[in-house]
């Protein structure tokens, strides 16, 4: 689960920007020079992969648009806000805008997508962010556990990874929940496309430091983990949990068994 529940205002953790801080994640995760190119009637490469996470959150835009109101109208240099947005990533403004006009430009696009009824063309992943979000199960079993070092922490007795006690790991660290939830999301991720060079960048977006064992493409290799990971579910019996899907934050559609369709 990669996101909080940004609606419970009550928690120790809550801040008063936490839509903000996602939407800004958003477009950190994008070239420079492509950051902030919203215009009023073309969304950026970084918002469009914002909307169509947004899908997945009812009122996350609606949220996020009233966030940059009360930011502008408190103004980008008021104390409080300067102390909010130190720890979001900074909004570096291109030539002949503001700051103010980065986070103007954005507001149509999320009101028009409120107004439509929150409804986007849920394609292919553009950009990390967007990858993390839309598989964040998947990407916390690729980005934590297949590091640069795992073969160190689970040698083979040929010197290779031993992949099975890398799933091992996982399996014994994580919930049952996650772990059917990361089964899913690689099938899901294999009905956007079984080309080698698809999977390699998508993985790569993912977290993943190695490179699948000899022999296997990164079809096979990702086949083998949802095949490993479904038969230690089954050894254990194990049934899903009543909604919402802790693997999921609570606001999250997937979370009660919503998954908008491509």
């Amino acid at each position: 689960m990669t996101q909080p529940d940004i609606f419970d205002d009550d928690a120790p953790w809550a801040e008063r920007l936490p839509e903000l801080r996602l939407l800004l994640d958003a477009y950190s995760s994008v070239q420079r020079q492509e950051r902030f190119t919203d215009t009023p009637d073309s969304p950026s490469k970084a918002m469009r992969s914002y909307l169509r996470m947004a899908i997945f959150y009812p009122g996350r835009a609606f949220r996020a648009t009233a966030e940059i109101l009360d930011t502008l109208k408190r103004g980008l240099d008021d104390p409080e806000v300067m102390s909010e947005m130190a720890s979001m990533m900074p909004i570096l403004a291109p030539d002949g805008r503001t700051r103010e006009d980065c986070l103007r430009m954005m507001i149509p696009h999320l009101v028009a997508f409120t107004e439509a009824g929150e409804r986007a063309v849920v394609g292919k992943p553009e950009t990390s962010w967007e990858w993390r979000e839309r598989l964040p199960n998947l990407s916390t079993l690729l980005g934590g556990y297949y590091h640069q070092d795992v073969s160190y922490e689970h040698p083979g007795p040929d010197g290779t990874l031993d992949e099975e006690a890398v799933l091992a790991d996982y399996f014994a660290t994580k919930s049952h929940d996650e772990a059917a939830a990361t089964v899913f999301e690689i099938n899901e991720l294999l009905a956007m496309g079984s080309d080698e060079k698809f999977l390699d960048m998508a993985t790569s977006k993912l977290g993943v430091e190695v490179v699948p064992p000899p022999g296997l493409s990164h079809e096979e290799w990702l086949s083998a983990i949802a095949r490993d990971l479904q038969q230690r579910l089954d050894a254990v019996d194990y049934q899903p949990s009543p909604p919402p899907n802790p693997a999921y934050p609570a606001h999250d559609k997937r979370a009660w068994g919503g998954r908008p369709t491509q």
